[in-house]
């Protein structure tokens, strides 16, 4: 990841820097061309001709700047750092304004700020936020799992929408059933609201999917085991 972030970089800043000179020669050419009084067939398709070149490194630039953005902005998410990574995600958002997965990550940003927000006001604010960018990244990408596993989320944590998040679990699963992060987070909305046998449900379907020797298997028997007595089977 470091070394394609470096590149990435080196990549913007040489082709920015190096081709700067030539863009700026063929533009006052261009210039120079388009004032003359008499101007050739030849000479107008050779400086259209060097004109569509100047464009093309132009826009590869911008397509290496807004995979440097999302990579920076990856690594800022990862040491917590969400002020940081939405910068950078802004300016990526500003190169391809109909990116899904860009969207997604300006909206998990705004959803951990506002997790990590003291002020009831504030974190509102970073949840509506956050809203608005997941629920356009899923229109955007109906099939983006990640968007809309986050906005399930977002309405249990930041606003207590219980059916609107269990309904986004669902999608899901209508899609993958066998989707272990989405029938965890279904066991937990049931167990907060009370409905224990269906939580109960959702982690028995979890051990028959994980792997016996795998630590979320272990916790769907953890799970399994204490509904069970909640609702007084080892009574």
């Amino acid at each position: 990841m470091n070394r394609l972030l470096f590149f990435s970089f080196f990549m913007v800043l040489f082709l920015l820097g190096c081709a700067a000179r030539e863009d700026v020669r063929i533009i006052n050419e261009s210039k120079r061309v388009i004032s003359k009084k008499k101007k050739s067939i030849d000479e107008l398709e050779e400086l259209r001709g060097k004109l569509k070149r100047v464009i093309n490194r132009k826009i590869r630039a911008v397509e290496l700047l807004e995979e440097a953005d999302r990579l920076l902005a990856a690594k800022y998410m990862d040491i917590g750092s969400y002020n940081l990574a939405l910068e950078v995600l802004k300016e990526a958002e500003y190169l391809k304004p109909e990116n899904a997965f860009i969207k997604k990550d300006i909206g998990l940003c705004y959803y951990f700020l506002g997790r990590a927000e003291t002020d009831e006001r504030a974190a509102k604010e970073y949840y509506s936020s956050a809203r608005l960018y997941l629920e356009k990244a899923i229109e955007l990408e109906p099939d983006l799992i990640e968007a809309r596993y986050s906005l399930g989320l977002l309405l249990f944590f930041g606003f207590k929408d219980v059916s609107g998040a269990i309904k986004q679990m669902k999608i899901i699963l209508e899609e993958n059933p066998d989707d272990v992060d989405a029938h965890f987070a279904l066991g937990r909305f049931y167990y907060e609201i009370n409905e224990l046998g269906k939580a109960l449900n959702e982690y028995i379907t979890l051990t028959r999917i994980l792997p016996k020797n795998s630590p979320r298997y272990k916790k769907a028997e953890e799970n399994i085991i204490k509904i069970n007595r909640e609702l007084g089977y080892y009574e």
